[in-house]
């Protein structure tokens, strides 16, 4: 990879003189949310973007292959810090395969374990003011994938299990009512030009943060999302779907769904809706074919794979 550079600041011939894209759009076809960008370039110099005379950024075709290229690190499990040292002088890593090798010098899990003592410190503590800095650390450092997967769900499923076990302390209430908090906040933000995604969880106990990180995962791909925490009669799904102007609905579950279901009442949902219907959660890795059969997209879980699939699905480019 060439060195990076840039320009600090150009003015309008230099402007036109190169395709140049605000940080808006850099997020949109990265998938790398803007308070990152600025975190990687504030903290580790991973990015140096033009500026505008006022100040405003702008990223060139190759920022955003930098961007992607620092992705696919992360992706591997190497950490933002450790990125800036090895993204100058190595290739971009292919995409891993569950159980492939991977160098023990570049990827180590371990490198999330920080993080979770952190996290589990100021929960330990109940200290609400420095668990909203952690949390603003981390979302920093990691793209949002890597926050829930490797970060901030294993904590949060420790405590959970202390909470439903023997111990009766009030930890996994806190830090629960925190995740919850900074989501529908996040979430609630609506915006009158991206395009409505209806999230309905199917029947069937449901733990409501896990429904909302994938819910955004779902607004990452640049949409809005209404979200529905219990079972919906999928009868009136076509009816809400309909007078919502939504361009798509996802389905939600986390574990597999009867026979009934499956051959007749999503078949006839698929049909009765004007806009693409998907279904996201584990039911996606034991009941695949079945729910192809049944004209549903496979979104799969929380994870950068859910967010390129809805924004694929909201383009028209995934069929069942």
């Amino acid at each position: 990879m060439t060195n990076h550079s840039s320009t600090p600041f150009l003015s309008r011939t230099d402007l036109d003189a190169e395709d140049l894209y605000p940080i808006r759009e850099v997020s949109r076809l990265t998938g790398v949310n803007p308070v990152t960008l600025r975190a990687w370039e504030r903290r580790y110099g991973l990015l140096v973007p033009h500026r505008t005379e006022s100040g405003h950024r702008l990223y060139s075709m190759a920022d955003i292959d930098r961007v992607r290229a620092v992705t696919a690190w992360i992706e591997r499990g190497v950490t933002v810090s450790k990125v800036a040292t090895i993204i100058d002088r190595e290739a971009v890593p292919q995409a891993r395969s569950p159980g492939s090798d991977i160098h023990p010098d570049t990827t180590d899990s371990s490198d999330y374990q920080p993080w979770q003592n952190r996290l589990v410190e100021v929960v330990s503590q109940f200290d609400i003011r420095e668990l909203e800095r952690v949390y603003g650390q981390i979302f920093a450092s990691f793209p949002l994938p890597v926050v829930f997967a490797e970060i901030v769900l294993p904590v949060w499923r420790r405590y959970r299990e202390a909470h439903l076990g023997s111990d009766g302390s009030g930890h996994w209430t806190f830090l629960d009512t925190f995740l919850r908090g900074k989501i529908f906040q996040r979430l609630g933000y609506m915006r009158a030009d991206v395009p409505l995604v209806l999230l309905i969880n199917l029947p069937g106990p449901q733990e409501e943060l896990e429904s909302l990180v994938v819910a955004l995962s779902i607004a990452a791909a640049d949409a809005d999302v209404a979200f529905v925490p219990q079972s919906f009669p999928l009868t009136e799904i076509a009816i809400m779907a309909e007078r919502s102007r939504c361009a798509a609905v996802v389905l939600l579950s986390e574990r597999t769904v009867d026979t009934d279901m499956l051959a007749r009442h999503l078949p006839r949902l698929e049909q009765a809706l004007e806009c693409p219907l998907g279904i996201a959660g584990k039911i996606c890795e034991i009941q695949t074919p079945q729910l192809e059969q049944a004209g549903l997209v496979c979104l799969g879980d929380a994870t950068q794979a859910l967010t390129a699939r809805v924004r694929a699905l909201l383009a028209g480019r995934l069929d069942a």
